[in-house]
């Protein structure tokens, strides 16, 4: 009798002081999941916090998965404490009032280290002054090139505008061998960051940020000249058109088959260690040398705490939050992957190590963000109906591409689905 006294006893301390678990939904696959499972074990672990919160780590599928079953769980009552999204479900994310604003917490916390932050990459996460969520694997798109090739046909820099970069992919076009000047992936990002970059607007009401977006900018001179370079360029030859999704892009470029690559920077570690050829990288190209303002759009996903959990689990959520936030995390982040850090006292570290000297590549991206132009063009567009509109620019640029529509006709229907869509969103929103 005293043995199984002393078993219940014992159990029941331990379930009295087990630390409480937190879980944690992510769409970080292969290395980037691995290193995040050792960030969040360390978490764990550390002296701080060993004992009192548990985070639980559960890969969900792509971006689209993840937001998918997010709503399911929604509905079922058995959502995670915290969700990594994409970036362009925060207008999504903010009007479910599922989750807590970040900013309820920085309020109260005068830890949070708020002033080292960058307002370039927090623009895109704030509404109203508000911070939503953390931001944390964060990226925009840069010019990768290959320094072999520009030293065979005797260019010395790579191009800065739309005209210098029709020239330079000509130059660097090689039919007989089979290589283009340069490629990119078939994905609406791309659109929207050449948009950004000449500091216009892709939505109207502010890019959707001063009211609900009703209206999308395809047909404006912004938009229809960046597709125009690119047919072009397709017409020449001197661009590998390759289809949808990122990796025949970037594959086209690693097997020597286009000279230049535009994507984003969150693989620039890894495509400089397969690289059988020097790699060099740029910003990505203005529409004019002589343009004033504009930039690029963070991408990349953030964190939310969901707000249908007890206090003390939100709580525990904020303290990992701020632990994904803290110079140690966002250093080791930064380094392992590419995506840069959301902190400027980091990358003056870095800065000071001779991190940048030894890796130039990786600080590509940072300047070019730190360059641009703080407005409502480059804190990002919001809609509720992102993932639609992307599907829909991408369906017109193809058709344009390969000549199955003209530019007015493919630009005008993207526009009509992509409004329609809108109408539907902001009325379903309205009435919750």
């Amino acid at each position: 009798m005293k043995k199984i006294f002393g078993l219940l006893l014992c159990l029941f301390t331990q379930n009295l002081f087990a630390a409480t678990d937190i879980d944690f939904w992510h769409s970080m696959a292969g290395a980037k999941g691995k290193l995040l499972e050792d960030i969040v074990a360390d978490f764990n672990k550390s002296a701080g916090n060993a004992g009192k919160f548990n985070v639980k780590l559960q890969f969900v599928g792509s971006y689209d998965e993840g937001i998918n079953k997010l709503r399911t769980s929604l509905m079922g009552g058995k959502a995670p404490h915290i969700v990594q999204i994409y970036e362009i479900g925060t207008k999504v994310l903010i009007d479910s009032k599922a989750i807590r604003p970040l900013q309820d917490f920085i309020d109260k916390d005068k830890e949070f280290p708020s002033d080292q932050l960058l307002p370039q990459i927090l623009s895109y996460y704030q509404l109203g002054g508000k911070l939503y969520s953390l931001p944390f694997a964060t990226s925009n798109p840069i010019i990768y090139y290959n320094m072999d090739l520009f030293e065979k046909v005797g260019i010395k820099t790579p191009p800065r505008d739309f005209a210098e970069l029709k020239i330079i992919a000509a130059k660097l076009t090689n039919p007989k061998e089979k290589i283009t000047g340069i490629t990119w992936p078939l994905h609406s990002w791309l659109v929207e960051q050449a948009v950004a970059r000449q500091g216009v607007e892709l939505l109207n009401n502010g890019n959707g940020r001063t009211s609900p977006a009703t209206e999308v900018n395809y047909l404006s001179p912004e938009t229809t000249g960046f597709i125009t370079l690119w047919k072009e360029m397709v017409a020449e030859g001197t661009f590998a058109n390759v289809g949808r999704g990122w990796d025949p892009a970037e594959q086209n470029f690693l097997a020597g088959r286009s000279a230049m690559l535009i994507t984003s920077t969150s693989n620039v570690f890894d495509i400089v260690k397969d690289a059988k050829f020097r790699i060099g990288t740029a910003p990505m190209v203005k529409a004019k040398l002589d343009q004033k303002g504009g930039g690029t759009v963070v991408g990349g996903n953030s964190l939310w705490i969901m707000a249908a959990k007890p206090e003390v689990e939100q709580l525990g959520a904020w303290q990992f939050m701020k632990y994904m936030a803290s110079k140690d995390v966002q250093s080791k982040w930064h380094q392992n992957t590419g995506y840069f850090p959301i902190r400027k006292d980091v990358i003056t570290e870095l800065e000071n190590s001779g991190f940048y000297k030894k890796n130039p590549n990786a600080r590509t991206a940072i300047d070019q963000l730190l360059s641009s132009e703080q407005s409502l063009a480059t804190s990002g567009a919001l809609m509720g109906v992102f993932p639609e509109a992307r599907d829909h620019i991408e369906t017109a640029v193809e058709e344009i591409l390969n000549n199955k529509a003209t530019m007015d006709v493919a630009l005008k229907k993207a526009k009509s689905r992509t409004e329609a869509s809108l109408t539907r969103y902001n009325k379903m929103n309205t009435k919750r």
